[in-house]
């Protein structure tokens, strides 16, 4: 017989529990002689039995009772079985494949593991001749080899438990200072990209989120919504924040001479060109490259940086040699790319290597809330341009600013305090009357979107029949004193009856008097005219 512990230090050498099982089955088979041995673990689920050699194709359900490893599993107790009476387990296609070479002077142990424990962990295969796996348990020592199996087993499962608890609570470190950098990130943005509205935030949160990608980064937006600024910002909270920061703006240059501004070009390139000059795309090495109004460049110029993109190479205009440079790309359009890619004005392929993280900035009508916080930031920058101590806005001058529609967006809301503020005395607020009618002038200008439901409400208006609306003629021009008065009067009273024609619905008077309603609105308030 084997001297059991011999083997000891074969499976205490072992780190895996794969390995430690395959080896302790070859010292088993071996040792005893076996034909066939197995060990079979449940699964992770525990409602299948499986070989520890995962190359074999076979398993066993443990609810299954027409193979007797789900017996032996249920009850604890080993199973000896000789070649007669493995014809009633016959109906089992794996286990009767399993045991077909059993000849008549072998049989099969199936044996739980642990020893004598009722939670069964594993079984144990054997099959051989009858009297070698029927008195193998009858040695100690070949017990004591089994003992110190599991129990080496046991402690690498233990081990292997805790390394993996110890990578999730790493991971989930990492994951929570990950989520307060960006937190940090978000919260140091508030002071660029002002706003306390949840558009706000959340964009504060995509653009730190897009900062600590590797991703080319696409930013979209109406004009005047700060996509320059999300440009930086991109930058800024990189790892490249120490590195150039390069802009361009695609429409403003020339189509003849954007590709040299990008590339660069050599000397005697053309003519005029008396050197070599460095493009934006090496200016960028090692940074960020901005490409603002990227959807107005020309499909010839689109295709080579595409390229460049892909290569990371360039060439510049007349050179012979390729130039590298390792450069961040944020891009940004007011334009519907998708619309133009439909339209085969900008190429698919570029689309999709740009759009690897778009981000859409919000109008600023879509989070009016942030106006007084706003307007109070541009007055302070008044202030400290123009040497001044304006104190803010007059609440009644917010919620004129709240009226307004703001086509031209945040630009546009700074232009309207930096006008307010040169018509206010320091020291005071800027009131309403600074600039109220400047917004009613872009209020009338503005193109207002009609959709096909009120395209048929104005027709409708067209055609109704009008009740008497007040005449200029009718007024007596010599008693006037006051134009101004007079003229706001009049302007009363036809406001006034047309509220009381459509009982009070602003939007219909509006509609019937060829302004926005938000214009109407203001109005009222200012000539404080009540809905009838």
């Amino acid at each position: 017989m084997s001297n059991w512990l011999a083997f000891a230090t074969d499976l205490v050498g072992l780190r895996k529990p794969h390995q430690l099982a395959t080896r302790f089955v070859d010292i088993v088979s071996q040792e005893l002689g076996l034909s066939t041995c197995m060990l079979l673990m449940p699964t992770s689920d525990g409602r299948l039995l499986v070989p520890h050699d995962s190359t074999l194709e076979c398993s066993w359900a443990v609810t299954d009772f027409d193979n007797p490893f789900a017996h032996v599993l249920q009850s604890a107790n080993a199973m000896h079985l000789t070649a007669d009476e493995l014809v009633f387990w016959q109906a089992n296609r794996p286990f009767s494949q399993l045991v077909s070479n059993v000849g008549m002077f072998d049989s099969v142990l199936i044996q739980p593991l642990p020893l004598g424990d009722q939670h069964v962990q594993s079984i144990l295969l054997m099959v051989g001749e009858s009297h070698v796996v029927t008195g193998a348990f009858d040695d100690e020592t070949f017990v004591k080899f089994v003992e110190l199996y599991l129990q080496q087993r046991a402690l690498l499962m233990t081990m292997e438990r805790d390394e993996h608890d110890r990578r999730a609570l790493s991971e989930s470190l990492n994951d929570i200072k990950r989520c307060s950098v960006k937190q940090s990130l978000a919260q140091n943005l508030s002071q660029k990209l002002i706003g306390n509205s949840d558009v706000m935030q959340k964009l504060r949160q995509q653009i730190a989120s897009a900062a600590q990608s590797q991703l080319s980064v696409m930013v979209q937006g109406e004009t005047g919504t700060g996509k320059e600024l999300v440009a930086e910002a991109v930058h800024q909270l990189s790892s490249r924040k120490d590195q150039p920061f390069v802009a361009i703006n695609c429409a403003a240059i020339p189509e003849n001479l954007l590709e040299s501004e990008l590339f660069g070009y050599c000397k005697g390139a053309f003519s005029g060109a008396d050197s070599d000059k460095q493009g934006l795309i090496a200016q960028a090495n090692g940074g960020t490259l901005f490409l603002d109004e990227i959807g107005d460049m020309p499909l010839a110029l689109q295709a080579k940086l595409l390229r460049v993109l892909e290569s990371r190479t360039f060439r510049p205009v007349g050179g012979k040699q390729e130039q590298a440079s390792d450069f961040r790309l944020v891009s940004a359009t007011h334009v519907n790319l998708i619309e133009q890619v439909r339209n085969r004005e900008f190429r698919q392929d570029l689309y999709y290597r740009l759009f690897q993280y778009p981000i859409t900035l919000p109008r600023l009508a879509a989070r009016l809330d942030d106006i007084e916080v706003l307007g109070q930031h541009f007055v302070d920058l008044f202030n400290e341009q123009n040497g001044k101590n304006i104190r803010g806005l007059h609440f009644k001058a917010v919620d004129c600013l709240k009226q307004h529609n703001f086509p031209g967006n945040v630009r546009e809301l700074k232009h309207l305090i930096e006008f307010g503020c040169a018509q206010t005395e320091d020291g005071t607020q800027v009131e309403e009357h600074c600039f109220a009618h400047r917004i009613m002038a872009m209020a009338d200008i503005a193109p207002q979107p009609q959709s096909a439901e009120v395209a048929v409400t104005s027709a409708a208006f067209a055609a109704a029949p009008t009740t008497s609306t007040p005449d200029i003629n009718d007024v007596n021009c010599e008693v006037i004193s006051d134009l101004k008065a007079a003229l706001n009067d009049f302007e009363a009273k036809i406001i006034t009856e047309r509220l009381k024609r459509y009982s009070g619905d602003r939007a219909k008077a509006a509609l019937s008097l060829g302004i926005p309603k938000r214009t109407l609105a203001y109005k009222c308030q200012k000539l404080e005219i009540k809905s009838q």
